[in-house]
């Protein structure tokens, strides 16, 4: 009977190193290794780039590190933000 609790611990110990070094076995993706293949990750990654793109060209050298960051995070926010009709902008 002490062995199978000895036996029982170990696995149990195993089990939970495993669960904590965050190992990808095909069915769950616990430390994000493929996030980059997601739907939602590429909608968000277009919107960013097409629309800074977008406010470079209209605005030239006006464009500075604070409405980068504001089209990044209006992006995250909601893909389908467009820089055009931002009223802020206009």
């Amino acid at each position: 009977m002490e062995s199978l609790n000895k036996t029982l611990f170990s696995i149990m110990t195993v089990s939970f190193c495993l669960i904590l070094s965050g190992c990808n076995y095909g069915i769950f993706d616990w430390n994000n290794q493929n996030i980059d293949k997601t739907r939602a990750y590429k909608e968000k990654n277009s919107c960013v780039s097409s629309q800074q793109s977008i406010a470079r060209t209209a605005l030239g050298g006006e464009y500075n590190k604070a409405i980068d960051d504001d089209i990044f995070y209006k992006c995250l926010d909601k893909s389908s933000y467009k820089f055009e009709s931002d009223p802020k902008y206009r």
